[in-house]
């Protein structure tokens, strides 16, 4: 299941600005993408720019963070990661981001639930790099990671 698509653009057009204006490109107008590209970015899977990672786990009374980890090789430019926490039924239940010059290549992050609204079963993290590098960009998703929340009952 994917993050709709309104959300994905959103959060993309949101962190790209924020992104140039972290690393002095704010003066620098963003490159229109390139044509042909659609306005949701890339459907392209790139093993080689990264993956997540997290283990199995018993969700816990009450709201806690969930463990996940990120590493990345991304293509030259300034990057930034997008990660979506998709649980049963396609539902979005948190996401996260990082950024070049504020969060290393890698690294341990976290999803934070709550027990109360948090369902047993398979989730997914899904995870999109897009890179900045002059006035273009190169975006696309890592692999995706699965794993399960139990719930004790």
């Amino acid at each position: 299941m994917r993050a709709s698509t309104d959300t994905v653009a959103w959060v993309r057009r949101s962190l790209l600005t924020l992104l140039a204006s972290l690393t002095g490109l704010g003066l620098l107008a963003l490159a229109p993408a390139p044509a042909g590209a659609s306005a949701a970015g890339s459907d392209a899977v790139h093993p080689e720019w990264g993956r997540t990672a997290a283990a199995d786990a018993t969700v816990r009374k009450g709201c806690r963070g969930y463990a996940y980890s990120y590493a990345l090789t991304p293509p030259d430019g300034d990057w930034a990661l997008e990660t979506f926490l998709i649980g049963p039924h396609g539902k979005q239940y948190g996401s996260g981001y990082f950024l070049t010059g504020e969060d290393p290549l890698a690294g341990p992050a976290a999803f934070r639930l709550c027990r109360r609204s948090t369902r047993g079963g398979h989730y997914t993290i899904r995870a999109y790099l897009t890179v900045l590098n002059g006035g273009t960009y190169t975006d696309g998703w890592l692999p995706e990671t699965t794993f399960r929340l139990r719930k004790r009952r």
